[in-house]
């Protein structure tokens, strides 16, 4: 006879950040088995007894090193096999270049940062003045559309998550997407900053880059605002377009395209050696998905309305320059990569309201801002934004170092990632840490309730 095991299962284990730091490499070693050792003789049990975040200070040391798990024998199988994937390890010192990477839109969903509104109050204090400012001074109340739930937290139906074929949602209007994206992604910089871990240098993606050029201190963020909600009404106002990535370089495209480029297509980003992007009219998208299918070339539309960079964006250089115009430009504080250049943005350029007008129908060169990045001491590349798009282009640039896997910090999941806001949250920390940051580790209030009254 079988007997079944009817009792109740144990209650799953929020994950846990462990750290370690040591005089020397050698003396981290031996700590990690002993701490791997002590997991296994603690159990689940005894696991689910530590704190989610480290007490604070982290004790400092030459050699560091962190490990998010949600169980013990998962923390001491990775620590013993020092999965560099899961386990992180540094040196002494702030020693990593910290890139913040601010993507463009197209992969934000309904609650996205919702966990972090309730788990990291810095960046719930910076969003609540971003979206108060959206609302009493350009009319555009985001809160509802960005946290549809009563409550942050609430997330989206199984239905939105995974029916594509659906209407468009609100938070994917031109109008909605910039502004909110943007205010996502600066009070995330800023909270990072505040926890400990502020960049060494900023790059963005279309506009991402607005949003970089704000914490790296060419406009304030209430002008940053005014700014990209300005540009974002603009673009509404264009005839459709459409966009097309195509996995190969620009060259091999000659012959598929002739007469569509340069044409009724322009090139508009360049995100690897074999990662182009087209954009223009959509009939013209349309003809080159026949043409580069039939020279074997594969492409896929991306999910936009509009030929962003190309020439039909050329006509709202003027009305751009005329909005920049009324805002005040300085020179970045932080230095600043140039989606127009694929070089550090000069001060005359960041200071010109004619250069950053003309951004928006210009090639991304982001290929040769990643170049650029690579050869930065120790690169830490942090992405500000849902998913990993562009860390992805980043590891797959030829000139990243053999051991880029490790270089790499995600600090919001993608649309139908498993992983809470909170986990990737921790392990980014961690990550940091073990970099060199100093991170401040009372600066996470793990579930903190947001009560209505927190949020205005």
């Amino acid at each position: 006879m079988t007997v079944r095991d009817t009792s109740p299962a144990p209650a799953p284990v929020a994950p846990r950040l462990l750290t370690l730091s040591a005089p020397t490499a050698e003396l981290l070693e031996r700590a990690t088995d002993e701490l791997a050792d002590r997991l296994d003789a603690m159990g689940d049990a005894g696991f689910a007894r530590l704190p989610a975040v480290p007490a604070p200070p982290a004790e400092p040391g030459a050699a560091r090193r962190a490990v998010l798990a949600g169980s013990a024998g998962h923390a001491a199988r990775w620590l013993r096999k020092r999965d560099v994937r899961r386990v992180f390890t540094g040196g002494p010192g702030d020693a990593a270049s910290r890139v913040f990477l601010f993507s463009g839109v197209g992969d934000q969903y309904p609650g996205l940062g919702a966990g972090l509104y309730r788990c990291l109050p810095a960046f719930r204090e910076e969003l609540d003045h971003c979206l108060e400012v959206l609302a009493d001074e350009h009319g555009l109340d985001l809160r509802a559309v960005l946290f549809p739930a009563e409550e942050p937290g609430g997330s989206a139906s199984p239905e939105e998550v995974f029916d594509r074929h659906t209407a468009p949602q609100e938070i994917h209007r031109t109008v909605v997407a910039q502004p909110l994206l943007f205010a996502l992604q600066y009070s995330l910089a800023r909270a990072l900053t505040a926890l400990g871990a502020a960049p060494a240098a900023l790059a963005g993606y279309s506009v991402g880059e607005y949003t970089a050029a704000c914490v790296a201190g060419v406009f304030p963020v209430e002008h940053a605002l005014r700014l990209v909600t300005g540009r974002a009404r603009l673009v509404d106002e264009l005839p459709p377009g459409a966009m097309l990535a195509v996995a190969s370089g620009p060259q091999a495209l000659d012959g598929p395209l002739a007469g569509l480029l340069p044409g009724p297509l322009s090139l508009a980003a360049l995100n690897g050696p074999q990662q182009t992007v087209l954009s223009g009219p959509v009939e013209a998208v349309e003809e080159a998905v026949r043409r580069l299918t039939g020279a074997g070339l594969p492409c896929q539309r991306l999910a936009t309305a509009h030929a962003y960079h190309s020439a039909m964006t050329e006509a709202l250089t003027g009305p751009l320059e005329e909005l920049l115009a009324t805002v005040p430009l300085a020179p970045p504080a932080i230095p600043l990569l140039s989606n127009v250049t694929g070089t550090r943005l000069r001060d005359e350029e960041a200071s010109s309201p004619a250069f950053w007008a003309r951004q928006l129908s210009r090639t991304l060169r982001f290929s040769d801002e990643l170049a650029e990045i690579w050869r930065l001491p120790d690169p830490l590349l942090v992405e500000l934004g849902p998913g990993q798009a562009l860390t992805r282009l980043a590891l797959g640039h030829p000139d990243r170092p053999a051991d880029a896997l490790a270089s790499v910090v995600q600090t919001l999941p993608g649309r139908l990632e498993t992983r809470t806001e909170w986990e990737l949250l921790l392990t980014a920390a961690g990550r940091l840490w073990a970099a060199g940051a100093a991170v401040d580790w009372t600066a996470l209030t793990e579930d903190r309730p947001a009560a209505t009254e927190e949020r205005g």
